[in-house]
């Protein structure tokens, strides 16, 4: 009984240890470093506010654009199985243009006849977002040499924004006969900024050059919602907020570890 016991034993053994043996080793751990360009969640946005001057409404808006920006993306992470993992990775991205700037202000004595005008700033107004991606990591396709995975999950956006807290203007105007004009010619601006949650999903393919080593490019979704300052209320005394979206699209390539 007690051989039957001790073989048992042995056999056991050498089972577990050729099923160890068939089972092929992974990297458990992945740095990414990407550059590229953003799309932003939207064109663009807008702050307005009436306040009163003569005893009239008067309005001031200013309209910010959002195009083509650059992105930068780095983060790594640890794979629980060849197949899945967990990771954190940290995005950015960068929008500048001239804002549009407007105001219709009513004439000093004779009621309900206005004035209005519009200008352009004369410095670009910047947009900059950054992103703490908390990412689930699927392995859809292996080899030696390539690599495809998707991946997603919660955002955590902060929103800085140039935006316009003053618009100054030269107003002339007549009594008799009735005439009133107003020319924009300087404005004040200060950076905002705000947070939220959204979300985030993407694709990754990466060619490596040996066990370590690799470049690949990416693609990812993002879009999340953060309330701003309206400062342009602000300035006529009013407390509002301006809700915008947050994320994009983002593409590029870069670096690829494991290990």
């Amino acid at each position: 009984m007690r051989n039957v016991v001790t073989v048992g034993v042995v056999a056991l053994g050498i089972l577990m240890s050729a099923r160890a043996e068939a089972q092929p080793s992974f990297e458990r751990g992945w740095i990414d470093v990407n550059f590229g360009v953003a799309v932003a969640a939207e064109d663009a946005f807008s702050m307005n506010a009436t306040g009163e001057l003569y005893a009239e409404p008067a309005d001031f808006g200013a309209d910010y654009a959002l195009p083509r920006g650059a992105a930068f993306d780095f983060g790594g992470g640890f794979m629980i199985t060849p197949v899945f993992g967990v990771g954190v990775s940290f995005s950015g991205t960068a929008h500048e243009e001239v804002a549009d700037l407007s105001a219709r202000i009513p004439h000093p004595i004779l009621a309900n006849r206005y004035a209005t005008d519009t200008a352009l700033t004369d410095e670009v107004l910047q947009r900059i977002e950054g992103g703490v991606n908390l990412q689930a990591m699927l392995v859809a396709a292996q080899s030696d040499r390539f690599r495809f995975r998707v991946f997603g999950g919660p955002t955590y956006f902060r929103v800085q924004q140039d935006a316009v807290t003053d618009i100054r203007f030269n107003q002339v105007f007549l009594t008799f006969p009735p005439a009133n004009a107003i020319e924009i010619t300087e404005f004040d601006s200060e950076r905002i900024e705000g947070t939220g949650w959204g979300f985030h999903a993407g694709a990754d393919a990466s060619v490596f050059f040996n066990r370590i080593v690799g470049v690949g490019g990416f693609a990812k979704f993002s879009r999340g919602s953060v309330d701003l300052e309206n400062t342009l209320a602000t300035a006529v005394g009013l407390d509002d907020v301006v809700s915008v979206k947050a994320g994009g699209f983002q593409v590029g390539g870069g670096l690829r570890l494991k290990f």
